[in-house]
């Protein structure tokens, strides 16, 4: 029999869930079809180019899992590749931390929220410059607005040295937050009472060292090496923090960069080849809260997010070998 139903965000997110596949539309039809639901030709085509998915639909379902004064906030950035696809808009040429060097695509500025465990993003904006004319760190600070509004009460604030320009440091402040982040070598402190110099050339203790930080105020100053050998600098609000407290931040930070590979590796976020704004932009909500339900699974059935595509994956394997279709 065959049922003929309205598309909704929800099959488009649970086909993301499921999928394994290098994804498109007309793959997404093909599977649903398989299980009697037939969609007409290229309706998940006209379905992401004519709805408007906003960041407020990632909220909505992302709420009840979040506890707003037990947990930490990380904001980061991430370049959805879009390295060989001059026509599709919301593209631009950006640095690449994956690749080390500038290279196009589609610029995705997320807030998640924390609690050293489960990992949920919140918050999202997708970078246009010529679109909104607003900056990264413009975004940055309504995200920070937003969730204020929200009655969120965060341990701390953290993110990389990108954001942490003056302006967004006193923009938490005044929010009543306590923030964490990077800093580059050649940012001017001041040690001693003396004169402002780079924080490479002060001579950092282990539990850091309270400096004054030009045009901002005081800050407690951290000095580690990565793996390589390189220096990396951190630096906070909260004067009183020590280098065990400085190592768990480091470590809760590391969350984003784990959502940032999920959400390209098991959610399909860098696959849609629409060109049109409309459709890359619901692609990219849609990914998003595929990553929720994979997350919620963690939080509530205790399986991590990698057991639970496995478990989809592994029910489509195990039918194949108890009747394989290509068997000779």
């Amino acid at each position: 029999m065959i049922n003929r139903i309205q598309i909704t965000d929800l099959h488009y997110i649970n086909f993301l869930v499921a999928a394994t596949c290098d994804v498109s539309c007309v793959k997404a039809a093909d599977c649903y079809s398989s299980n009697g639901i037939v969609f007409s030709h290229d309706a998940f085509n006209r379905f992401l180019t004519r709805q408007s998915l906003t960041p407020e639909t990632l909220w909505d379902e992302v709420e009840p899992y979040i506890e707003k004064r037990n947990g930490w906030f990380v904001l980061d950035d991430t370049v959805i590749d879009k390295i060989y696809s001059k026509q599709i808009e919301l593209t631009y040429y950006q640095w690449s931390g994956k690749h080390h060097k500038v290279v196009q695509g589609t610029g995705l500025i997320t807030l998640v929220w924390t609690d050293g465990s489960n990992t949920f993003p919140i918050d999202y904006r997708i970078y246009d410059k010529e679109g909104d004319e607003l900056s990264k760190n413009d975004h940055f600070r309504q995200m920070l607005h937003t969730a204020s509004i929200r009655g969120f009460q965060p341990y701390f604030v953290m993110f990389d040295s990108w954001y942490s320009g003056n302006d967004n440091l006193k923009f938490i402040d005044k929010l009543g937050w306590n923030w964490f982040s990077r800093l580059k070598k050649n940012r001017m402190v001041n040690p001693d009472d003396t004169e402002n110099r780079p924080v490479s050339s002060v001579s950092i203790p282990d539990d850091g060292i309270v400096v004054h930080m030009k045009k901002y105020g005081f800050i407690r100053l951290f000095h580690t090496t990565n793996k390589l050998g390189k220096d990396r600098y951190w630096a906070t609000n909260f004067v009183t923090m020590d280098d065990q407290d400085r190592r768990n931040l480091q470590a809760i930070c590391w969350s984003i960069e784990n959502y940032h590979r999920a959400l390209k590796e098991l959610c399909c976020v860098e696959d849609c080849k629409i060109r049109k704004e409309a459709g890359q932009r619901n692609h990219i909500n849609c990914s998003i809260r595929a990553f929720i339900r994979l997350q919620v699974a963690y939080q509530l059935d205790s399986i991590t997010i990698y057991d639970a595509k496995w478990q989809i994956v592994k029910s489509a394997i195990s039918e194949y070998l108890e009747h394989p279709k290509y068997a000779l």
